[in-house]
């Protein structure tokens, strides 16, 4: 007859096993998803789609017209066009794509301009949407991030290596455009590389962040659950685990809210949805309070009903005056 304790060594040892099983699996299955997201945005529209005029930025612009031509639906394209140059390059060898995109109203080439950085699985044509916000009294550059779009590379590393990637674009502006006022627009992964960039960065003068988490792992743990996993809380750690395992980076090592508070006098600009369940409204609430006790200049907008990235088209009118009046205070017109 099995004894009491004997029972309960055989159900620690399959619970054990069963835990093994489940978090080593969300970490080869979860790290696999973060470093190659498995819905990556086939958008492949240029400016010219939306009537504007704009420069390729390390790739021959004669081939735009060649791509748009022999795709039925530019929002769902086969490929992404003409692969990048030698202008562009990370300081780890990733040739970076990307446009410039003259205000539609009289600006001169070193106005001021905003660059704008995508999130994780989006790529610069997917960017037009928050650009129309823009384009009327701001010279844009508009560029892909590695593992997206355009841009080489085979793995994305949620703000870590993609960092490389805005400073080579921001050398490339600083020497080809020479902006008398610049900012930095950063969307949800976009804006975790953009403000440990911008921190650093003297050349930049303002910052915004849209739907940006404070803390990866955050967002990370809303996502599993979001996904309907359980134990989120302990399951994200073994994602992490996995992911520096593929990529050698430690994913959690460049928190938003680390970053926002070293801005100094330089003003920022948060924007965030007001239901986002994938980076909650509390992590945008405390990035404002950790940088408002910093002495940043800082301004927080929550679009009610808005989830991730909504904000543009839930609260469209509130968008564009909340980003406009900010860059006509923070750079001038």
């Amino acid at each position: 007859m099995t004894s009491p304790r004997s029972l309960i060594r055989a159900l620690i040892a399959v619970l054990l096993i069963g835990a093994i099983g489940y978090f080593g699996y969300m970490g080869w299955a979860g790290s696999d998803q973060l470093v190659h997201p498995p819905n990556p945005n086939h958008d492949c529209r240029t400016p010219a789609v939306l009537g504007w005029d704009y420069e390729a930025i390390n790739y021959d612009q004669a081939t735009d017209a060649d791509l748009l031509a022999s795709q039925p639906d530019p929002r769902e394209c086969s490929h992404q066009g003409a692969e990048p140059g030698d202008e562009v390059v990370s300081d780890d060898g990733i040739r970076i794509a990307g446009w410039w995109i003259p205000a539609a109203s009289s600006v001169p080439r070193d106005g001021p301009t905003v660059v704008l950085v995508h999130g994780y699985g989006d790529d610069k044509s997917g960017m037009l949407e928050d650009a129309i916000f823009l384009h009327d009294r701001w010279n844009l550059v508009l560029f892909d991030l590695r593992n997206s779009g355009q841009s080489l590379g085979e793995e994305t590393t949620q703000g870590l290596n993609e960092q490389r990637d805005l400073e080579a674009m921001l050398d490339w502006v600083d020497a080809n455009l020479h902006p008398t006022a610049l900012a930095v627009f950063g969307q949800s992964m976009g804006g975790q590389t953009s403000v440990n960039v911008v921190a650093q960065d003297p050349r930049v003068d303002a910052l915004i962040l849209e739907s940006t988490h404070d803390r990866l792992a955050s967002a990370m743990v809303a996502r599993i659950h979001n996904a309907g996993y359980p134990f989120g809380e302990v399951g994200y750690l073994s994602i992490v685990l996995g992911t520096w395992l593929r990529t050698g980076v430690n994913v959690l090592s460049a928190d938003p809210i680390e970053a926002i508070v070293a801005m100094g006098s330089r003003p920022v600009l948060l924007i965030h949805g007001g239901s986002d369940v994938d980076a909650p409204t509390a992590g945008a609430t405390r990035m404002f309070d950790a940088a408002e006790a910093a002495g940043v200049d800082v301004n927080l907008h929550l679009c009610p009903g808005a989830g991730h990235g909504q904000t543009n088209d839930v609260c469209p009118d509130e968008y564009g005056t909340w980003m406009n009046d900010f860059l006509e205070r923070a750079l001038g017109g």
